[in-house]
């Protein structure tokens, strides 16, 4: 059996100076090392996000451990602090497992890192080909090789693709951030019950158009609460959980799934939801949600601006963005709302409009005694994304590797881990895109 270095990839080469943020449980790594310890695999995960870890830091662990396989994550934020951690691994014969949904634009950028390692390179589920790729018995051949260098693209016609994942084992013990202490002072445990998305986002690359061959996956209702009465039993102290995927109130089936699913449980809970879900539906179905323990929603309104709206693909009547997250507010749910500024030739005539559609929420929330958190962001293009392909159309040299913390709007705004840029792509200068972002999450912060 193999010895495994699993490692959640840092978002800093050095250490945060104060790194008091929060950061989830990396939960699909958490399924691959469940898989792979069932299998009898000597298996650590290290989060080096949790840890605040170093690339230094991280290189010395490799050393100490002496693994025969180290798999990492990749993201378009820490792109090139991965390449750096591996280009660094002293022992050639390590191999290493890259996997993340950016690979399926990277790989061939990660084919040429500089290092004697073997490289395999994955895209899609994990769970089921990590185990044969580190035992060598792989069962299909990869979409692309070179030299010490694999690419496995895991779809619906891969037999590495898990059709129930209901099934999948997760071993909760490898995740050393739970329970979380939420906004609220809390202990919060996190969980996931569905794979893919309905939406067509352009900034997000996980959108419909891009994963046509990825089917929409969805747990039973019986498996979803067979996983909170795990949680219950495992940590006796844990109050709250959060569900972390973009689905579990995707329509109005799933809000009264969710409803039935935690009234069986004494938890509070909050979770993702889209604009779309709560349009027309009635109130009833809302109240009982917050009769379940519903006590917050995610949403990413994203804009206030219908010409942006229109563009990034999201609900662009802003009577509807009112009338919806008004109604949540009526059954006594709160919410956090997401905003990004800054999108391709975006002007201030949008902001503004952003800025003002926050207020109005912001407003509304008072008048129905609600909680509203603000979450506000620059926009920066991910790989494998419509608006980063459009960058590129748009210009041949164009490379959103080139990314860096956002020091400036840390220092404002704070939240470190989640502020980064690879440049300005709104048709105004930069302070004035950093002005509305801080007045926007101010609005927040006086709830």
């Amino acid at each position: 059996m193999a010895k495994v270095l699993i490692i959640n990839t840092p978002l800093f080469k050095e250490k945060m100076a104060q790194h008091d943020e929060d950061s989830l449980p990396p939960i699909g790594l958490g399924y691959i090392a469940t898989n792979l310890k069932m299998l009898g695999h000597d298996v650590r995960l290290i989060d080096a996000v949790a840890n605040n870890n170093t690339v230094s830091e991280l290189l010395d662990m490799i050393g100490e451990f002496h693994p025969d396989v180290v798999a990492v994550n990749i993201f378009t934020t820490n792109y090139n602090l991965t390449k750096e951690l591996i280009e660094s691994i002293k022992d050639p014969s390590i191999k290493v497992i890259v996997g993340g949904l950016s690979t399926r634009t990277l790989y061939k950028d990660i084919f040429k890192w500089e290092t004697k390692n073997h490289i395999d390179v994955v895209f899609g589920d994990g769970e089921l080909i990590t185990g044969e790729l580190i035992s060598g018995t792989e069962s299909e051949l990869p979409k692309e090789s070179t030299a010490f260098r694999r690419f496995f693209y895991v779809n619906c016609e891969s037999i590495y693709f898990v059709k129930d994942i209901s099934t999948v084992p997760l071993d909760r013990s490898f995740f050393i951030n739970e329970p979380l202490i939420n906004h609220s002072g809390f202990k919060e445990v996190s969980i996931v019950t569905n794979r893919g998305c309905k939406n067509n986002c352009t900034f997000c690359a996980a959108a419909r158009s891009r994963n046509s061959d990825l089917p929409i996956r969805e747990m039973t209702e019986e498996s979803v609460a067979r996983d909170i009465e795990d949680i219950r039993k495992r940590y006796k102290d844990v109050t709250h959980i959060r569900v972390l995927d973009d689905l579990f109130l995707g329509n109005s089936q799933s809000v009264d799934k969710a409803a039935r699913i935690f009234s069986h449980f004494n938890f509070k809970w909050r979770a993702m939801a889209h604009i779309q879900t709560f349009n027309g539906i009635s109130y009833d179905k809302i109240k009982a949600l917050y009769d379940s323990g519903c006590r917050e929603l995610f949403i990413g309104v994203e804009s206030g601006s219908p010409k942006i709206l229109k563009k990034i693909h999201k609900t662009h009547d802003i009577a509807i963005i009112k009338n919806s997250l008004g109604s949540i507010m009526d059954a006594g749910i709160g919410l956090k709302i997401y905003f990004v500024y800054g999108f391709p030739q975006e002007k201030r005539e949008d902001f503004e409009q952003t800025y003002q559609l926050a207020i109005d929420l912001k407003n509304l929330a008072i008048k129905k005694g609600v909680a509203l958190r603000t979450s506000v962001f620059q926009f920066r293009p991910y790989h494998g994304t419509e608006i980063y392909d459009e960058l590129v159309s748009a210009n041949k040299d164009f490379d959103a590797k080139a990314i860096h913390s956002n020091n400036e709007l840390s220092s404002s705004a704070e939240r470190a881990q989640f502020n980064f840029t690879s440049g300005n792509y709104s048709a105004e200068d930069e302070c004035i895109v950093r002005e509305f972002i801080n007045k926007t999450m101010s609005l927040g912060e006086e709830n």
